[in-house]
């Protein structure tokens, strides 16, 4: 019964938050279904494709960017492994419990909220992920990356960029460009 009232917090808590889309709700789900058949332990060690699979995720970049921004939405706390034997730790939040997180919680996306759009930094795996995908080799990457690394993440015009995914998209255009 306890954890009816998890996902229905969840849900509550997704129309109030604008930065989740359907990937994270997909998600989110997936593992709540994963923390049911673990008998609703905390935490639970999960299997990326599985999450993937019943997420309905296709892409590999998808999967990181939206656990981990549930994870700094207060949402789950999640610790990656590397061994893919041994699979990572999720715990699911439990709303409902204590005062003490509930006030954190709230504290946390006051202060998200104020927010508007807020850039963070890529990883360089999902940068990598990122140019796999679009059949491109990993030293374009990396490339991409030291670049804008070097420019504190900012572009051209000196301007704060605000997603690094387009600036990819442009770099990758002008690679084509100059292969043809």
């Amino acid at each position: 019964m306890k954890q009816s009232k998890n996902i229905i917090s969840f849900f509550e808590r997704v129309i109030e938050d604008d930065r989740l889309n359907p990937s994270h709700i997909s998600m989110y789900v997936s593992l709540f279904q994963l923390w049911s058949l673990n008998q609703f332990q905390n935490p639970f060690r999960i299997c990326r494709e599985e999450v993937m699979k019943l997420g309905k995720i296709k892409s590999i970049a998808t999967y990181h960017k939206c656990i981990r921004e549930l994870y700094e939405a207060g949402f789950i706390i999640y610790l990656p492994s590397y061994d893919s034997y041994k699979g990572s730790l999720i715990e699911i939040i439990d709303f409902e419990s204590e005062q003490a997180d509930r006030n954190r919680l709230l504290k946390n996306r006051k202060l998200l909220s104020n927010v508007e759009i807020s850039f963070s930094v890529p990883m360089k795996y999902e940068v990598e992920l990122y140019f796999t995908e679009r059949d491109l080799r990993s030293t374009e990457a990396d490339q991409f990356y030291s670049s804008y690394q070097s420019a504190n993440w900012k572009l051209s015009n000196n301007q704060p960029m605000k997603c690094w995914q387009a600036a990819a998209r442009n770099w990758i255009s002008n690679v084509k460009k100059v292969q043809n």
